[in-house]
């Protein structure tokens, strides 16, 4: 492996835990969700052949934040792999239990996924901090997400979920990816949140992390927004940062709106056009509240996204 550089640390580092707000002033539980971009052409450069400085990096990252529950998407089989080996036996910071799921087999897809080690294939990941048996492998589930098309997709797109023990209590975790095409994207919403409601209904706090290309006040959120407009069941925890309101139905009068710092922008990611949020955070609304969120500077090279903390207290 090449080494990382002292000047591309310092500028990966300064980039995950920039304008990063007083932990100590945040309510728990906290959260992570990371689309790290492993198989794209366009990042992990910053690193060269150093894996495992991509590695201690986003590990950093969970550290700077405490974090209790981490979503991260795109992730290629063996970079779950060595953040699993880092992280669910070490005796310098908590230890993590995770569950992964494969969203495509490997294939000239995945070829990205090369840079990681021999297994190409890519999915989604989850951590929970504490050691193993933290998240109920038992309740596992991978659930299929529809497409208008699937000849438009170049990934499966599922949903993750796994119950796991977060600051003492039993919650429902859920990770996804949503297509980015717009017809696609709404049937899996709907489905995404027919299935998260369920959830919720069976008493789990339910907490839904994730890259849903499509930005706050798109209708295509409305089943899972329970305001402005929305009929869902959930609160997201960037939506009461004033800065970030804007339109009438966002006025500074508001105390919360579909709104939030954006999370992905061009000079992150050369697919972007106009900046905007993209990524999530939701908890279902019966059991948080005080949510806060905040989004984490860009690297370019290391993903096309910016890593979104968000945290709560427990309303119950």
């Amino acid at each position: 492996m090449l080494p990382l550089g002292p000047d591309q640390d310092d500028v990966a580092e300064r980039a995950l835990d920039a304008d990063t707000p007083d932990a100590d002033n945040w309510p728990r539980p906290r959260f992570i969700s990371y689309n790290v971009c492993g198989a794209a052409s366009q990042c992990a450069g910053i690193y060269g052949n150093s894996t495992t400085a991509w590695r201690d990096q986003v590990v950093k990252a969970m550290d700077h934040w405490d974090a209790d529950l981490v979503m991260l998407q795109e992730v290629c089989y063996n970079q779950w792999t060595l953040l699993r080996d880092r992280l669910r036996n070490r005796s310098d910071g908590p230890a993590y239990d995770s569950v992964w799921a494969a969203a495509l087999p490997a294939g000239p897809s995945t070829a990205g996924c090369s840079r990681w080690g021999t297994d190409h294939r890519f999915g989604l990941v989850i951590f929970a901090k504490g050691g193993v048996g933290t998240i109920n492998n038992g309740s596992r589930t991978v659930h299929p997400l529809p497409e208008v098309d699937p000849n438009n997709s170049v990934e499966n797109r599922i949903m993750l979920c796994a119950r796991a023990s977060v600051t003492g209590r039993m919650v429902r975790a859920c990770n996804t990816h949503i297509d980015y095409h717009t017809a696609t994207a709404k049937i899996q919403v709907e489905r995404v949140a027919l299935l998260t409601e369920g959830f919720a209904g069976q008493g789990d706090p339910v907490v839904l992390a994730g890259d849903f290309n499509v930005k706050p006040k798109d209708d295509i959120l409305d089943p899972l927004y329970d305001h402005t407009g929305g009929h869902g069941v959930f609160q997201e925890v960037d939506e009461n940062d004033k800065d970030y309101f804007t339109g009438t139905e966002c006025g500074q009068d508001q105390d919360r709106c579909r709104s939030g710092e954006a999370t992905a922008e061009k000079g992150c990611s050369p697919k972007v056009g106009e900046p905007g949020k993209i990524d999530y955070i939701f908890l279902s609304y019966y059991w948080f509240t005080s949510v806060r969120g905040d989004a984490a500077a860009c690297t370019p090279g290391m993903s096309d996204h910016h890593l979104l903390r968000g945290a709560a207290a427990w309303e119950h």
